[in-house]
This record gives C-alpha cells, sequence and structure tokens, in this order.
C-alpha cells in the first residue's frame, strides 16, 4: 500500500506541534484564576519575562494575533485591573500597556496553581531529551517566521 499524506514525517511533526498545543492549552486553562483566559496568561507571562511598555499593535505582532483581539484581550485585562492602557507620553496617539500590581498578583497565582504539572512534564523527560528537541523545532520556527514574512508564494522547485 503507498504511504499516505499522513504517514508523512512533516505531516506527523505538524500534527503532534497541534496536539501538544492543544494539550498544553487545556492543561493551562484549567488551572488559571476564575476569570482569566488562556491569551490573557499568556499575555502577563509576556510582560513576566519581557517587561511592559508595548504598543497594542506590538503586542499583537509579538503575539501573533489581530489588533482587534488583542484590543479585545486587553479591554478585558483591563477591567480586571490587570492592565493600564495608558497614552504614550512621546506620541498621544498611541497607546502604551502596563501590567499592574495585580496581574502580576494574578499571573504568579497561576503559575503556582501550574507548578505541579511543569514538575510532572520535567519529571516525565531528561534535560537532555529536551535539549535535543530545540535545535529541530527552532529551525522550523525560524523556517516559518520567514515563510510568514515573505510576500510571495515560494516558488515551486519541481517545475
Amino acid at each position: 500500500m503507498p504511504p499516505t499524506p499522513q504517514d508523512r514525517p512533516d505531516i506527523q511533526v505538524f500534527r503532534e506541534v497541534t496536539v501538544i498545543d492543544a494539550l498544553m492549552r487545556e492543561v493551562i486553562g484549567r488551572r488559571l484564576p476564575p476569570g482569566m483566559t488562556h491569551p490573557q496568561f499568556d499575555l502577563l507571562a509576556r510582560f513576566a519575562r519581557h517587561g511592559d511598555g508595548e504598543t497594542p499593535a506590538e503586542l499583537a505582532r509579538a503575539t501573533m494575533v489581530t489588533k482587534g483581539a488583542m484590543t479585545n484581550t486587553l479591554q478585558r485585562m483591563e477591567a480586571q485591573k490587570f492592565v493600564a492602557v495608558l497614552a504614550d507620553v512621546d506620541d498621544r496617539r498611541k497607546k502604551r500597556v502596563r501590567v499592574t500590581r495585580q496581574g502580576m498578583i494574578a499571573y504568579n497565582t497561576a503559575v503556582s496553581a501550574l507548578r505541579g504539572r511543569n514538575d510532572a512534564v520535567r519529571a516525565a523527560f531528561t534535560d537532555n531529551e529536551f535539549r535535543e528537541a530545540l535545535p529541530f523545532l527552532k529551525a522550523l520556527r525560524a523556517f516559518l517566521e520567514d515563510l510568514a514574512e515573505s510576500p510571495g508564494q515560494p516558488e515551486d522547485e519541481s517545475r
């Protein structure tokens, strides 16, 4: 029987990545504080790693969502007092997003709730197994980022 497209290793890799992402979102989503969504958690995690002060458009690009989705998320986070969206002091037409103390408390609460699951994942696999997976995953991500940024369709080399 000839191989099907589902048998191709590239298809299998993307399927695994998709399932892993869905499972991680499910695990995280079940442990978030009441009222916090996964996109809000992701944004708070970004602030914890990179600091705040970016514009909503910069955050949308960095998190790969539309400006409308980012605006919606920020409005909901502002209502919960997780962030403050303030006028840019240099360019009043722009807004800057600042994480609040309450936002960082909510983020740290969520991280604490996830600690047991994170520990279980770390116990199931060695640091070396994670390290060995990284070069391929990083290269794949970089390739896809370049592909996403290129304006045209890649040329079909088989012609």
